[in-house]
């Protein structure tokens, strides 16, 4: 199969959007629901802005024939903590956690993968592989000084197969980030 990896555009903040919901597990590809749609709507804008995780900026996007198949949202780390506070501090959905005590992600030294999400009708085709392999040499060529980081939830066995096939290795499984548990791997 054929496909094109792009930058993210401000225009493709929707699909950032879903593609937000589809990694943190809301399933919004498969099934819409009126509280995974008002999520990804909410992040929609965020995503057509600078300084938020989700930014266009910080988006690659995969194509096939026109069509948005997938993206891989990534920042350095250093980043995080500021760009979590603009991103959530208005939202609904987070408004009962406290962004404050709440361990980051990511940090200094890091370049974090936050989301990596395919359309169903486009998986297993090597899009996702695809989009981190893009990534990842990207980085390796802007930010050769940071290690690449991602969590995985531990029942997310396609994920750490397609992370492992990379290069990526377990470093902590005791990680708590909007109150549920992940393991962290690294490149």
């Amino acid at each position: 199969m054929s496909y094109l990896i792009r930058p993210a555009m401000p225009e493709d903040g929707a699909f950032i959007g879903k593609c937000v919901c589809e990694g943190i597990g809301f399933e919004i590809f498969e099934k819409e629901t009126d509280q995974n749609r008002e999520i990804a709507e909410r992040i929609a804008p965020l995503a057509a802005r600078e300084g938020t995780l989700y930014s266009y900026l910080n988006t690659l996007i995969a194509e096939v024939d026109g069509e948005v198949a997938g993206a891989v949202i990534s920042y350095p780390g250093e980043y995080y903590h500021e760009w979590r506070q603009e991103t959530f501090r208005d939202h609904p959905y987070f408004k009962d956690l406290d962004l404050d005590i709440m361990p980051d992600e990511a940090g200094p030294g890091e370049y974090y993968l936050d989301t990596l999400a395919v359309l169903p009708r486009f998986r297993r085709r090597g899009i996702g592989s695809g989009l981190m392999k893009e990534r990842i040499a990207q980085v390796q060529r802007e930010h050769p000084d940071l290690r690449f980081t991602l969590l995985v939830d531990p029942e997310n066995l396609n994920g750490q197969r397609i992370y492992s096939r990379l290069g990526f290795q377990f470093v902590n499984r005791n990680v708590m980030a909007f109150n549920h548990l992940y393991w962290k791997m690294a490149l």
